[in-house]
């Protein structure tokens, strides 16, 4: 009798030092059982992917304000944008400009104002992030009014350009090709500062 209770007494420590070694890992689902002298690392890899690119929309346009003793020039042109591809995009928009100055020259009194008013397109290539070119079609009616005479007639600009963009804005110059004396621009050079939103 002794000899039966000292063997169910071993057994019974046995199976429960077996059972005692092994513990169950309940978040993961590729191990059941794994023993307390073995440490298994298990990585997960996340992986997150780019989106893919939508084409979009967005606004922006381009304002300038210039004064000095005896005259002044507004501009104030808005403009819509449509990406095709992070690199491409194309765009449209309006431009207003008015200008005003008066001047003695040769002992003669210049008095002169104007306003400009038409549309623009463009298409536009980013090669970098930071880096744009553009070419831009402009068609102005400029309605010229001083103390001899009043005029109208159009303006046509193809502007070449290039910018620096950070975040919202692009600062460049571009230039006229097709820039002509009764142009509302001074100079067929003309700065780049743009927003885009």
């Amino acid at each position: 009798m002794f000899k039966k209770i000292t063997l169910i007494l071993i057994f019974t420590l046995l199976i429960n030092s077996l059972y005692a070694q092994k513990k169950v890992i309940p978040n993961n689902s590729n191990y059941q059982y794994q023993s307390g002298n073995e440490t298994t690392k298990q990585t997960v890899t996340k992986q997150y992917t780019k989106p893919a690119f939508q084409p979009r929309w967005n606004f922006g346009g381009n304002v300038g304000f210039s004064f000095w003793n005896e005259g002044a020039n507004v501009l104030i042109a808005p403009k819509a944008y449509y990406h095709f591809t992070p690199k491409f995009f194309t765009g449209v928009g309006l431009t207003y400009m008015y200008s005003k100055n008066s001047s003695y020259y040769n002992s003669i009194y210049y008095d002169y104002s104007s306003n400009s008013f038409g549309g623009s397109a463009m298409v536009g290539f980013r090669p970098m992030r930071f880096l744009q070119f553009t070419v831009e079609y402009e068609g102005l009616n400029s309605n010229y009014n001083n103390y001899y005479s009043n005029d109208s007639f159009w303006n046509n600009g193809l502007y070449l350009g290039a910018s620096y963009v950070t975040g919202h804005v692009a600062f460049g110059f571009q230039f006229d090709v097709l820039h002509s004396s009764t142009s509302p621009y001074n100079s067929a050079w003309t700065p780049i500062i743009s927003f885009y939103f």
